[in-house]
């Protein structure tokens, strides 16, 4: 008698912690941001073995061949991680960047036209606005074969080799 009760006790031990294995909870969360989840985790984990790869190096515990070995091996693997990110951040949104460009300079267009037909605007001297500067001065950038650090998004020159804010290669 003793024995069953035993192993009765021992088999309600075993399915009590046994039952969180088998019933996984039903989360409100779709795939696709749990893939998103676990690239971004990647690709962050990927940019902070490249930081300690470089550290690492710079305090001579990596020959230079291992060092561009290991370099070489992450920097196709964050490569690998951003292609990923942006097909997916791509397939989310349901439109490519150019289309949004174009929705947000349209709506640009719009307020323009719109603070340009009030009375205010016409009768007093506008002050230098800081949109429009920054506008101007992004759109000059662009044109100047410039872009935007992935990294931080910090904007850089067209000659520039690494950001000026992260220091992250271009």
């Amino acid at each position: 008698m003793e024995l069953v009760l035993v192993a009765l006790l021992v088999i309600g031990i075993i399915a009590f912690i046994a039952y969180p294995l088998f019933n996984l909870p039903r989360g409100k969360f779709t795939e696709s941001e749990n893939e998103w989840d676990a690239l971004i985790a990647q690709r962050d984990a990927t940019y902070e073995a490249l930081r300690d790869l470089d550290f690492d190096f710079q305090l001579g515990k990596l020959s230079k061949v291992d060092y561009d070995a290991l370099r070489d091996k992450y920097k196709t693997r964050a490569a690998y991680i951003l292609q990923h990110i942006d097909a997916l951040a791509g397939a989310n949104a349901g439109s490519n960047g150019k289309d949004a460009e174009v929705q947000i300079e349209a709506q640009v267009a719009q307020l323009r036209r719109a603070k340009t037909t009030t009375t205010e605007a016409e009768t007093q001297p506008r002050a230098p606005d800081v949109v429009e500067t920054e506008i101007a001065r992004v759109r000059a950038l662009r044109n100047a074969g410039g872009g935007f650090c992935l990294q931080c998004g910090t904007p850089y020159q067209a000659g520039d080799k690494f950001c000026a804010k992260c220091g992250n290669k271009l």
